[in-house]
Formats: structure tokens, C-alpha cells, sequence
């Protein structure tokens, strides 16, 4: 009897090891799950910041376009063909965090005068990128630079 106890006396650290190293493989891949699903929901709440940027963007041109005609926005980037210059807008934030800080560029294309039934109609396009970097127009500059862009057409 003696000797069977003497076989199995490793037995039990093994066991062990294997249980721990079992433990930690399954704590590791949890907590890498984990992060994935923070940066995934910071990235989505990004996104949405950026739609609303762009999205005040297109309010604020369509704004000028529209209601304020006589404005520096309308008569000087406002213009036939292939549009004008891009205005930036900064968006008031609540944080230091530069990745927080968002701002809309905003460019206005014109078609026309048209007559319709004798009344003169000037048709606009309007393009706004929201963005969470200093220069809307280039590419996103890092893993949390976020970009959205949205185009409107109204008519006076």
C-alpha cells in the first residue's frame, strides 16, 4: 500500500498547475475581451459626436445659405461650380481632451439661377465633415480619429 502512495504523491501538484494555468488562459482572454468592448463603445460614442458635428455643420450652412444670403459665407463660399472655400466651424466642448474636441467643415456648392414659373431658383449643395482632428479634410489620423460627412441640397 505503501508503495501506491508513493506513485501518486505528484499527482496532485499537477493537477494543480494544470488548473491555474487553465484559470489564468481563461482570465486573459476574458480581460482581452473586455477591453475590446470598452474601445468598442468608446469608438461608437465617437461616431455619433462626429454625426452631430457634421450634422450642426449642415444646420449652420443651410442657415447661411438660405436665411443669411448677404452673409461672407454665402457670397464667398457659396459659389458655382465646384464650390468654395471650406469655412470651419469649432464646436463648443466641455473637455481638455483633445480627442473630445470637435469641429465641422462645411462647403457650399450653388446651381443655377433656374426660372421656375418666372421666379428665380438657386439650388445649393451643402457638405459637412465633423471630425474629432485639426484638419477635417485629410484622412483620420489615428485609431481615435473620427470622420463623418453629410450632404444636403435645399433650394430658396
Amino acid at each position: 500500500m505503501t508503495r501506491s502512495l508513493r506513485r501518486a504523491r505528484g499527482f496532485a501538484l499537477v493537477l494543480a498547475v494544470f488548473l491555474i494555468v487553465t484559470l489564468a488562459t481563461i482570465g486573459a482572454y476574458m480581460l482581452l475581451v473586455s477591453n475590446v468592448q470598452v474601445e468598442t463603445g468608446v469608438m461608437d460614442e465617437q461616431s455619433a459626436r462626429a454625426y452631430q458635428a457634421a450634422r450642426a455643420g449642415l444646420d449652420w450652412g443651410a442657415y447661411q445659405a438660405l436665411q443669411n444670403a448677404g452673409g461672407a459665407f454665402a457670397t464667398t463660399n457659396c459659389v458655382a461650380g465646384a464650390g468654395g472655400a471650406a469655412q470651419d466651424i469649432p464646436l463648443p466642448s466641455l473637455s481638455p481632451d483633445p480627442v473630445n474636441i470637435f469641429r465641422a467643415r462645411v462647403t457650399c456648392q450653388v446651381f443655377g439661377p433656374e426660372t421656375e414659373g418666372g421666379t428665380p431658383v438657386r439650388t445649393y449643395r451643402i457638405t459637412s465633415t465633423g471630425c474629432n482632428q485639426a484638419d477635417c479634410s485629410a484622412a483620420p489620423a489615428g485609431p481615435t480619429s473620427v470622420n463623418r460627412q453629410l450632404q444636403l441640397t435645399v433650394t430658396n
